[in-house]
């Protein structure tokens, strides 16, 4: 994944793409760990929010490739891996069985199921962020947390585009671009307390907030 803009720009016509359609055709190509300057400033600092995971019943939420579930894993986790992509969940059976088809806004899990829940750069792919987060919220055990990240706000002011190459076309993936205030909104409407706010910038590319990322308690 890239950004047009500020980050880089890319010759040529872009054509667009639900976020389904996108990942159904970028899945062969998508590695199971940070592959971009963005990507990299995201895992840092998500791991960085994360507790001590040992043992811990965990779900990453939008597992796409499976980057989230390989490092839960090695660091001792229970981890089950969801996501709405066929062809990211068999990306992610590289990593476990421990898959599921599943949509954020519709948990196949039951309540109070999970220690934790991270959530990798999935809630901009969704327009109801409050639903997704009230799922989250449900599936918590009492105490329980959620790490989630999102392409930061500004990117949409900004007019950047998550953007892909294959078949020799550059690809832009429809996104919502949810303001600060709802982040915050919606954790509180689904009864999730925010404990960390960040907001990284990509790291000897630019000063601006690139990334945001939110830990959260039930």
């Amino acid at each position: 994944m890239m950004l047009r803009w500020p980050f880089a720009r890319q010759p040529g016509v872009i054509e667009r793409l639900d976020p389904q359609s996108a990942y159904q055709l970028w899945a062969g190509s998508y590695p199971p760990r940070p592959h971009n300057p963005l990507m990299e400033v995201e895992q840092e600092t998500v791991l960085a929010l994360l507790p001590d995971v040992r043992d811990l019943t965990v779900l990453d939420a939008g597992c796409g490739s499976g980057r989230y579930l390989r490092v839960l894993g090695e660091r001792g986790a229970n981890a089950i891996g969801m996501d709405l992509s066929p062809a990211m969940l068999e990306r992610a059976r590289e990593t476990t069985t421990r898959i599921a088809r599943a949509d954020l806004r519709a948990l196949p899990f039951d309540a109070m199921s999970f220690d934790l829940v991270v959530c990798g750069l999935a809630l901009g792919d969704l327009a109801e962020i409050e639903l997704a987060l009230t799922e989250v919220a449900r599936v918590l055990r009492p105490g329980g947390g959620v790490v989630y990240s999102v392409v930061h706000p500004a990117g949409g002011e900004a007019g950047w585009s998550r953007t892909f190459e294959s078949g020799g076309t550059q690809w832009a993936i429809d996104s919502f671009w949810h303001s600060a205030d709802r982040h915050r909104e919606a954790c509180a409407s689904a009864g999730l307390v925010i404990e960390e706010w960040r907001e990284p910038a990509v790291k000897r590319a630019t000063d601006q907030r690139a990334i945001l990322v939110v830990r959260a308690r039930r």
